[in-house]
Formats: structure tokens, C-alpha cells, sequence
């Protein structure tokens, strides 16, 4: 995405457009790896050395509260994850080197939810394996 295309999901959503939510929507734009809190930081920090912590993650929960991003949370983790892709998807989460992959499916847990007489407000599908990569190895 073009940085004006970053201006204008902003604006959408009638948050103020500065430097650090741009930077922080074009680096989760180009690291699509689903990184915690505390590597969207340690990035910041290098691009604006006199960042706070507390700055960094109030911009994410400004995000994610306006719905431009995801969070998450897996297994066996205590750290928020942030997700740049907003449509409904799933992760494939590596048990070995503990990549996160996004995985397109055509399965409809909205149709399967309704048939079963349910009506959900929110869910995601996390997989838990060994990657390709790792099993490579």
C-alpha cells in the first residue's frame, strides 16, 4: 500500500493521521508475521529513538479499537500479536520456531454456527503443528 492509501483508513475511522500510526500500519503491512507488542516497538524505537513503550502500544489499542487491525493471542503465550489482515482467516502457529502463517479456508464457522442454532460475536481458528520449513529440517 501507498502511504496515501494509510491516510485514508485513518481518516475512515475519524482517527488524526500522524507519524506513528502510519509507520506502524506500513511496518505491519510489509511484516505480515503477526508480530507482539514488543516487536512492533523495538521497530519504532529505531525509527524514532525517543518513542515511550506506553506510546507505541496506545497507538495499536487505537487501531485495533477502530478495527484497522487485529490482536491476538495463542497458546502458551502471554503476548498480544497484531495482524494486519482484517478479514476472516486463519493461523497455522509452528510448535518448533513458533512462526505465525495465515491461512486462507473456505470453511464458513459462520453457517456452521447458525446451523447449530448459535450466533457467535467473535471467534478465530489458531492450528497448531510443525511447519513445512521445520519439518525440512
Amino acid at each position: 500500500m501507498e502511504l496515501k492509501e494509510y491516510m485514508e483508513i485513518l481518516k475512515a475511522k475519524g482517527l488524526k493521521v500522524t507519524q506513528h500510526r502510519l509507520e506502524i500500519l506500513r511496518f505491519l503491512d510489509r511484516n505480515r508475521t503477526h508480530p507482539s507488542l514488543e516487536q512492533v516497538y523495538t521497530y519504532m524505537k529505531e525509527k524514532f529513538p525517543s518513542i515511550s513503550k506506553m506510546t507505541v502500544y496506545n497507538v495499536i489499542d487505537s487501531l485495533i479499537e477502530n478495527k484497522i487491525i487485529n490482536s491476538m493471542r495463542f497458546v502458551n503465550s502471554t503476548e498480544l500479536h497484531v495482524d494486519f489482515e482484517t478479514d476472516t482467516h486463519f493461523h497455522f502457529v509452528c510448535s518448533k520456531c513458533g512462526h505465525i502463517y495465515d491461512i486462507d479456508s473456505e470453511l464458513d464457522l459462520e453457517k456452521i454456527l447458525k446451523n447449530g442454532g448459535h450466533k457467535a460475536d467473535d471467534y478465530n481458528l489458531n492450528i497448531y503443528g510443525v511447519c513445512r520449513k521445520c519439518l525440512k529440517n
